[in-house]
């Protein structure tokens, strides 16, 4: 098992091991491996597991009471939670050793009954029971970071805990396709991000290109882009709109302003559905590293942030017909070679940061980071922002399909005088290299630091 992973289970298992009743919140995106942690956690373990419908409140209590009756209890049709719980109990009592409650998809039961954790609170931490565990496992995290408190209110300080199920790394993810390019695993991430399943759908022995033709173009075969089409439908109420305002954010439509002219929605409408999309963990609104240079920062930025729609958007979306009257390798060509480079950039820079945040873990840097994220300016931008907590500042810039010359370095450095930084080192990325006379530049000032795709990788 990766070491997210490892770490996420035994924090899991710290809760059980604890010997106390609880109540803990799992969640995490589909396909970032809670599946996994799941079941290597119920091991060894009495477990109940029920997944929850988007129902009414009076529908899911009676599934649950079928259920519950099935196992030879007695219980009412439409039962309420506390007494749903009280059974629960006694299953409890009857087993006579702890034992494990998981609710999948919890948030169907929080959205149409607020008070669901007070009502199991009291049977749960009450006594005349074996140790009880309750984990309420939720895939929309954006909803339960954001919105669930507000939900419930009060109830919150009933919650044991909350455990977030991270993607794999990148590091993680490369360690799983030993065969492949370091270009095309970095390609691969670019459209599937740290969501582990998705990753089994390519062949590590296979170009990118190919497998984007097998997975996504062959009409026959299409299984990726026939379960991307059928995730969005499923998530998302009014399609129309939605693939929209997700159609011109692919396409460099990113601030209130310019989607509201692309699409001639207004903007009261546009936001309403932004936040939907937000808390549905697909779109995120872009916040500068903050610096005292706030006159020069873009405000108001939203991107995609979910790889798998935006490839889809960017790619596809606005093609549908020629994926049925091309060739695969002729759409491939056409339509998605062309843009790839700036797509694939984008997740470029996350690695390039997530690799500078790996030094400071492993203390390979000259300080350790207390905080870090990007600057998004209005004329240019810092990749990487990091500081420690005595003020030592590193900033970085990531070129995915160009060689960096001298220039870069005053570049980079005409951008913190807008953002109002003095670093002390600068890192520059590049998966194609560097010329000679930024080579010789870094050799004459320590505080630059070149990183090649070669060293990045095999670090």
């Amino acid at each position: 098992m990766e070491k997210t992973k490892s770490l996420e289970l035994q924090e899991l298992n710290g809760y059980y091991n604890s010997g106390a009743n609880q109540i803990v919140i799992v969640y995490g995106h589909v396909s970032t491996g809670s599946e996994t942690v799941i079941t290597e956690f119920t091991k060894d373990k009495d477990v109940i597991y029920y997944c929850a419908a988007p129902a009414s409140e009076r529908l899911q209590q009676n599934i649950i009471g079928q259920r519950i009756r099935n196992k030879g209890y007695d219980i009412s049709e439409y039962p309420s939670y506390k007494e749903i719980f009280e059974v629960a109990k006694k299953m409890a009592n009857d087993r006579e050793k702890p034992f494990v409650l998981i609710i999948d998809r919890f948030e169907d039961i929080i959205k149409a009954s607020p008070d669901f954790i007070e009502e199991i609170s009291t049977i749960i931490y009450g006594e005349g029971h074996p140790q009880m565990m309750v984990v309420l496992l939720g895939f929309n995290a954006a909803w339960i970071e954001n919105s669930m408190v507000n939900k419930i209110g009060a109830q919150a300080a009933n919650i044991s805990g909350f455990l977030k199920i991270k993607p794999y790394s990148f590091q993680e993810m490369k360690k799983r396709m030993p065969n492949m390019t370091n270009q095309d695993i970095i390609s691969t991430y670019a459209i599937f991000g740290g969501k582990g399943q998705l990753w089994q759908y390519f062949d590590q022995n296979k170009t990118f290109k190919e497998n984007v033709c097998e997975k996504f173009l062959d009409v026959k075969n299409s299984v990726l882009l026939k379960a991307t089409i059928n995730q969005l439908e499923e998530n998302l109420r009014e399609t129309a709109v939605y693939n929209t305002i997700l159609y011109g954010l692919a396409n460099g439509k990113n601030k209130l302003n310019d989607i509201h002219h692309a699409t001639g929605f207004s903007r009261a409408k546009i936001m309403v559905y932004l936040k939907s999309l937000i808390e549905l963990g697909m779109v995120e609104k872009v916040y500068s590293f903050a610096t005292t240079g706030h006159e020069n920062v873009q405000k108001g930025v939203y991107r995609i942030c979910d790889p798998l729609p935006h490839f889809f958007y960017r790619f596809f979306y606005s093609h549908l017909s020629e994926i049925v009257t091309f060739s695969a390798e002729d759409f491939y060509d056409k339509y998605i070679a062309p843009g790839l480079g700036e797509f694939v950039s984008t997740a470029y820079k996350l690695i390039c940061r997530e690799y500078v945040c790996k030094l400071s873990e492993y203390h390979k840097l000259p300080f350790e980071i207390e905080d870090e994220g990007e600057w998004v300016g209005k004329i240019d931008s810092l990749d990487i922002v990091a500081q420690s907590e005595s003020g030592d500042t590193l900033v970085g810039i990531c070129k995915w399909d160009s060689e960096m010359d001298a220039s870069s370095i005053d570049d980079i450095r005409s951008c913190c005088k807008r953002a109002r930084l003095n670093p002390d080192y600068y890192y520059l990325f590049s998966a194609v290299g560097f010329d000679e006379g930024l080579v010789n530049l870094a050799k004459e000032e320590p505080s630059i630091k070149l990183i090649g795709l070669e060293e990045m990788m095999n670090d």
